[in-house]
């Protein structure tokens, strides 16, 4: 008994430095890794919860650009990087979802490797077609690919992203034959439709936004659950007959794997905070995003349910990157 005694005191001398450390965070600046370039959606994302991070935790909050692998290499950086509450990574869901399972060469394993913090913005891919090949409607768009199997093009903002298995996913829920050809970005993409050069596009409702309110893009459905506030007329795939073509884009929060509890629950209502504030929601909402905050346990079955589902079309389409 007196042994047993001695060993809890022991656990509980080792454990109370980290504990304490963990009470006292933030002491020093926090690092948020961008696993892309900046400029880009996930670099903007960041930077709008930055501010409000710095004011809600009294600390230095830091952003460094880490492109590489499609989101892989900055979100490997920071699940590796030592679990004291100095280093998170704010990246996009394909990295954790999509990625893995189609690429045989992943530094890390989801969710197993890292810490889930919470979900911190929602963007849905939307659906557009040049205005020359005469569609408004889903339905239009449909009908017309049956009737030309073959002939239509469906461009996506990169390959084995989310735009690219929303067009393979396009694919197996209306029964058409359209030709998906992947882009490297959005950029060149949005160029080539407008272009004429190809006929449809998937991609991040913000980045074809502009286009769409200028009518040189048609838009044609957002696939996702509810319609988009800065977009109220433009219907869901769901109300046009296409409930399981659903796409949404997401950013989230992560951390190194054993992140001490204390650390966690402090940025996770840190986050709940600032995606309420007027500077983040406002401005993602203008560009046809959603400021969210998750619960962990509600980020770890979102997750699971879409680490499943992509992986179904990944294979089924057979789309690797490697």
């Amino acid at each position: 008994m007196q042994r047993r005694a001695m060993l809890t005191m022991a656990g509980l001398a080792l454990a109370a430095p980290r504990l304490a450390a963990a009470q006292a965070w933030p002491a020093r600046p926090i690092r948020i890794i961008v696993p892309f370039p900046p400029g880009g959606p996930n670099d903007i994302i960041a930077r709008l919860y930055q501010p409000q991070l710095q004011a809600i935790l009294g600390q230095g909050v830091v952003i460094e650009n880490r492109g590489g692998g499609g989101g892989v290499v900055g979100t490997d950086a920071a699940v590796k990087a030592a679990p004291d509450g100095t280093t998170f990574a704010i990246t996009n869901g394909g990295s954790l979802v999509i990625t893995p399972h189609v690429s045989a060469n992943m530094p890390y394993r989801v969710p197993e490797d890292m810490t889930l913090v919470s979900v911190v913005t929602l963007v849905p891919e939307a659906l557009v077609a040049n205005p020359r090949l005469g569609v408004r409607t889903l339905a239009e768009l449909v009908a017309l690919a049956r009737r030309e199997p073959g002939r239509l093009n469906i461009g996506t903002a990169g390959a084995a992203g989310i735009s690219h298995l929303a067009a393979e996913l396009f694919r197996v829920q209306t029964g058409t034959d359209v030709v998906v050809v992947p882009y490297r970005g959005a950029a060149p993409a949005v160029t080539d439709i407008v272009a004429g050069q190809i006929g449809l596009l998937f991609a991040d409702l913000p980045v074809i936004l502009p286009q769409i309110r200028a009518g040189t893009l048609t838009a044609l459905a957002t696939a996702s659950e509810r319609r988009s506030p800065v977009l109220p007329d433009l219907p869901t795939t769901g109300e046009q007959g296409f409930p399981g073509l659903l796409a949404d884009n997401w950013y989230c929060m992560v951390a190194p794997p054993r992140l001490p509890q204390p650390i966690l629950e402090r940025m996770s209502a840190a986050l709940r905070q600032a995606s309420t504030a007027p500077e983040v929601r406002d401005a993602l909402a203008a560009q046809g995003a959603q400021a969210v905050w998750t619960a962990q346990a509600a980020f770890a079955e979102m997750v699971r349910v879409e680490s499943a589902k992509w992986e179904r079309i990944a294979r089924a389409a057979n789309v690797r990157t490697d």
